[in-house]
């Protein structure tokens, strides 16, 4: 299993480098931008396990697996679950179901780049939703990889991101410190 999981875990942070290369140029940044600021990172390759819910009956109309939130990273990368139940909110407020079909990936910007851009790129909010009645006897699986960068690297917003329209929206900092300062927020660390 091990092994398995390493080459995942270097095909997913590969593919995470090529396409930070594409967003350093639409954000008119030098294609290696992010290549040293990711390279021995933090980032990590998780297996989420979702239970069969036994006792429909049980469950609010309203619950859901995993409540609205952003991922705190730069990018997610998430390859098909086993079960549906992914949503993402969309800018007028609707929510929209969205499955990785085989050999593809769903790409979630994170805090990270989203204030490193000033948020010209926006972090995106996900959920996860309980499955049809019929299906709540069955487990999901997911296994999202979160990119993260070096704890050195800096976050403050872009000079090519901030102009008269988008003033500076973030205070100065480093990933390590904006990482640290998330986890105790959502009660991670202390």
């Amino acid at each position: 299993m091990r092994l398995v999981c390493l080459q995942a875990y270097r095909h997913l942070e590969q593919t995470g480098q090529i396409i930070l290369k594409a967003l350093a140029l639409y954000l008119d940044l030098p294609t290696d931008y992010f290549e040293k600021k990711v390279w021995n990172g933090n980032s990590i390759l998780r297996a989420i396990h979702y239970y069969p819910i036994e006792d429909p009956a049980q469950v609010e109309k309203e619950a859901v697996r995993a409540a609205a939130h952003t991922d705190i990273n730069l990018i997610t990368l998430l390859m098909g679950a086993s079960a549906e139940g992914l949503e993402i909110l969309r800018k007028d407020g609707a929510w929209i179901p969205v499955t990785a079909l085989p050999e593809q990936l769903v790409v979630n910007v994170g805090d990270m780049l989203s204030r490193l851009t000033n948020e010209r790129l926006t972090s995106t909010v996900h959920r996860v939703v309980n499955p049809p009645r019929e299906k709540m006897h069955l487990p999901r699986y997911s296994i999202p990889f979160f990119m993260h960068p070096r704890s050195e690297m800096d976050l403050s917003c872009l000079p090519n991101c901030i102009d008269a329209q988008h003033p500076k929206k973030y205070p100065d900092t480093r990933a390590g410190a904006f990482l640290e300062q998330r986890l105790a927020e959502i009660g991670l660390k202390k």
